[in-house]
């Protein structure tokens, strides 16, 4: 179960606005910050309502892809899009899991280190920058986790929530199999985002972006590569990326780099998509919290 399940689909703040505004006390652990939230029903919600709003930027974001139709091949731009799509599927998934990568900007990190100051006598080393903020819910505290790239560590993160989850397969009430199959799945797409070790930080889609959008490299700027992947071969991979259930295979094993990128990429959107599309069918019902992210499916499906 996500750690940010809640049933209750009326959800109206975000992380940020609950840190603002939520039930919560302070910790006393100087220099850093902790939180004990009193009800963790809301950090839920809060959690839950920004998944939910990432999961729909990802989802808009590869329908828009799916409309472009300039080049046969797979451009430049697609590149761009394709790694966005995943890189908001990645923020998706770890708050489903209670981690919130976020940026925490002046006001906010004043209005905490007042709220520590007063409560518990320490101002924490609490800079405005990026946090990984985990939700535990054994013991109903928020922590605090400095980090400084937007994409590097938004993806090291994201791998090292993957590598748990492979880790954690291998305890599960099934057969030996199925376990070690399960867990994978998961390790074969840590092994991609790192490139067997190559990227430590599991941000080699971030790294192909960066070279495509800066370097104006990888064959996707005209005149393109022979080497360039088409794009409707590549799309057609992921024909019902809608219905989350995509089996792109292992993706070590493509040798074409562009093809391995995209089938990379679209392992993260597959799974942040069929974990929205999961958690409502826990959930039972749409409201408030989901109600946008599946009417943009059904939009995208009709158009």
């Amino acid at each position: 179960m996500p750690k940010s399940l809640s049933y209750d689909e009326d959800c109206k703040q975000t992380v940020k606005l609950w840190l603002s505004d939520g039930n919560y006390y302070v910790n006393n652990c100087p220099p850093e910050l902790s939180l004990f939230c009193q009800i963790t029903e809301e950090i839920k919600k809060s959690m839950s309502l920004d998944a939910f709003r990432f999961a729909a930027h990802s989802a808009q974001t590869v329908f828009e892809l799916e409309q472009t139709g300039a080049y046969p091949k797979l451009t430049s731009w697609r590149v761009i899009q394709t790694y966005y799509a995943a890189y908001f599927a990645a923020h998706a998934i770890l708050r489903f899991f209670g981690r919130s990568f976020s940026h925490l900007e002046n006001g906010h990190v004043n209005f905490l280190k007042v709220r520590c100051n007063s409560e518990a006598g320490y101002l924490p080393n609490l800079p405005s920058t990026y946090y990984l903020i985990v939700f535990s819910p054994e013991g109903q505290a928020l922590s605090f986790t400095k980090c400084s790239e937007s994409h590097k560590d938004l993806w090291k993160s994201f791998n090292d929530l993957i590598r748990e989850i492979s880790t954690i397969s291998l305890t599960l009430r099934a057969s030996e199999d199925r376990r070690q199959a399960l867990s994978l799945i998961f390790s074969n797409l840590s092994d991609s985002l790192c490139q067997r070790g190559q990227f430590q930080s599991g941000n080699w889609l971030s790294v192909v972006r960066n070279e495509v959008n800066y370097k104006s490299s990888h064959g996707v700027w005209f005149p393109f590569s022979k080497a360039t992947p088409s794009f409707s071969d590549l799309m057609a991979k992921v024909k019902d990326w809608r219905k989350g259930s995509t089996d792109l295979g292992n993706p070590n094993y493509i040798r074409n780099e562009l093809e391995r990128f995209f089938v990379t990429a679209f392992s993260v959107i597959d799974l942040g998509l069929s974990l929205a599309q999961d958690y409502q069918e826990i959930v039972e019902k749409s409201g408030r919290r989901s109600s946008d992210f599946s009417r943009l499916l059904k939009i995208s499906a009709a158009a």
